[in-house]
This record gives structure tokens, sequence and C-alpha cells, in this order.
């Protein structure tokens, strides 16, 4: 191979975007955008019920961990309200939970409403007879919940990817292995190697995202076992530099990774899980992804192979914003 990757440009490059905020613009339906930064959940709780039990497991449940990261961080950043404070800029953030006690009620209810009060808006309502019934529901409906919240953080990503893609990068990728994928704008390239490997990159002043992109003839089922997909995975970033030119990337094998099967849309994927470093010489690290799935028509396996590092301000975000691309794959 002709090795034309360079190294991920790290805090030389200015930053073009943000990691997170909030956001008061309007986006195509007439109401404001609702505001608050990305997993971000406002919950809108009575005073008895929070200092209570209803209290301790809603603050158990989002603050649970995310999986193959550096550092602890929560699955949602919780905070709350009470009804009574319920109005402004706190009615049209981008998730809410509110929580209703109903001795009315014979049982909890659910409703869940997009676009209450601001575009973009994902709120729950849950009404409940009393604090037990409540905690059975909670307890019985934890993934669920969070599922919803974090599937409402995903639309809301791939909806403004699709508005502000990066064309070059989106071209690029299309044309060397034959897919489309919604890259957000800013992301530059940083070389290929050969025909069969490209890299690109979103540059941070202090942290990136890096995404490279390959493919190899496929030679059957084995080709997803967890073995296989680390060896091809170290065989292609080891044509990732790292700032000397003496190191370059490559698998942490000593935690980790895992591998799991997903059907998303119309295709099955290896979603393989764990952590990069680099080695020879260099310290760097941080989360990878990297999905893997079968191109039958070109008799070839294709990866997306996606990496954070950010060794100050959090991983989560970074993270979830690679994994959300997968969802926008569309094989020609």
């Amino acid at each position: 191979m002709k090795h034309t990757i360079k190294f991920f440009a790290l805090v030389m490059v200015a930053a073009v975007g943000v990691l997170s905020g909030c956001n008061s613009s309007t986006i195509g339906t007439g109401q404001q955008a609702a505001g608050g930064a990305a997993y971000e959940l406002i919950a809108v709780v009575p005073q008895a019920q929070w200092e209570g039990a209803v209290g301790d497991t809603l603050r158990e449940i989002f603050a649970e961990p995310v999986l193959y990261v550096n550092e602890y961080e929560p699955r949602f950043d919780l905070m709350r309200v009470l009804p009574s404070a319920f109005e402004g800029f706190i009615k049209v953030h981008r998730n809410v939970l509110y929580i209703n006690i109903d001795p009315s009620k014979s049982e909890v209810e659910f409703t869940g409403t997009q676009n209450k009060y601001a575009d973009g808006q994902m709120l729950v309502l849950l009404s409940a007879p009393n604090d037990q019934a409540l905690l059975k529901y909670l307890t019985d409906n934890k993934e669920e919940l969070l599922t919803l919240y974090e599937s409402a953080e995903r639309n809301r990503a791939l909806k403004m990817n699709r508005q502000h893609k990066e064309g070059v990068m989106v071209d690029k990728i299309r044309d060397m292995f034959g897919f489309h994928i919604d890259l957000p704008r800013g992301y530059s390239p940083r070389g290929t190697s050969g025909d069969s490997l490209l890299v690109t990159s979103f540059e941070y002043p202090t942290a990136f995202q890096g995404i490279a992109v390959y493919s190899y003839p496929y030679k059957g089922k084995s080709d997803f076992k967890l073995e296989n997909l680390i060896a091809q995975r170290d065989n292609f970033v080891k044509n990732i530099p790292g700032p000397s030119g003496n190191s370059h990337m490559a698998t942490v094998k000593n935690f980790g990774p895992e591998v799991s099967y997903k059907r998303i849309g119309d295709r099955d994927w290896a979603e393989m899980r764990g952590f990069w470093n680099l080695v020879g010489g260099d310290f760097m690290g941080g989360p990878m992804i990297s999905w893997s799935t079968l191109d039958k028509e070109a008799g070839r396996v294709v990866c997306i192979d996606c990496y954070v590092f950010s060794p100050k301000h959090g991983q989560r975000d970074l993270l979830r914003g690679l994994e959300h691309l997968i969802y926008s794959v569309e094989f020609e």
C-alpha cells in the first residue's frame, strides 16, 4: 500500500464546531428549536417525590454509566425542577420527564409527545396513582425510557447531519466504498492508503473524532468473529501514524474489545466496541466503535471504524456523535 495517511492534526487545527450547547434557532416547523445540551434531561418532579425513593430511582437510572469510555460518564445529565418552575426556557428543553402523582389514576399512564413546546423536543409525562406504582413502573421500564430519549437525541443529530453534510468526504467515501453516509460539515480528509483505506477527522482544540473506512475481500462467516475483526482492524489502522511518526494506532486487547450483532435498517452489522492506543513511542488513546458489514455485490467486507480522543472534556458526546452515523448509511 502507498501510505498517504496524515496524523490526526490534533490541537494545531482550530475548532470548526462545538462539542454541545444550546440552540434557539428554528428548524423548519415554525416553532422555537428545543434548547439544552445533548444528552441533558430535565426531570419535573414534586419536592416530596424528589427527596424520596422516586428521586433516588431517577438519579440511579439516568446515572447509569456509558460503557467503553475512559472515565465514568452518565447516560444522561439529569437536572430537576419543580412543577411550578416548568416555564420559560425550561419548558422548551430538548428532553423532559414530567412526573405527576394523581390519586385518581388506577395505574401509571405514559404519554410521550414530540415537539410539544419546541421543535425537536421529547416530553414524557408519567401520571401515577402513588409513589409505589411509579417506582415499579420506572424499574420495569427503565431501559425503554432511556432508549426513548437516546433515540430522540440520535434523530436530532441525524436531521442536522442531513442538513449540513460535508460534501467532499461524503462523495469520496461513496466513490471508494459504494455507500452514502451523512457526515456533518467539518470532517477533513486525512489521507488514503491504496484504494481500501480512507481516514477523515473532525478536529477540536483538544480533541478529535476520527473515522477510518476500509474494506477487504470476503472469505466467509468467520470474517465476523471477534478475533478476525480485531486482526483486520489492526492491519489497517497501523497505517495511521502517531504525532511523532514513530508510532501507530492499534487496538487495546487487555480490556475488551467485544462484539455484538445488530440489524440496522435493512443490513446486518457486526459492532465492535473497545479502546485504541498508539504503540511505538507516543502516548494517546481513547474509545473506539467499529461496524463491519458484507457488501455482497462487491464480495467484500466494509468497515466503518470510529475513534475518539478527548482527554480533558469527556468522551460520551463525541462517541455518540459517531455512533449516530451508522444510521445514515445507505449502500448503492
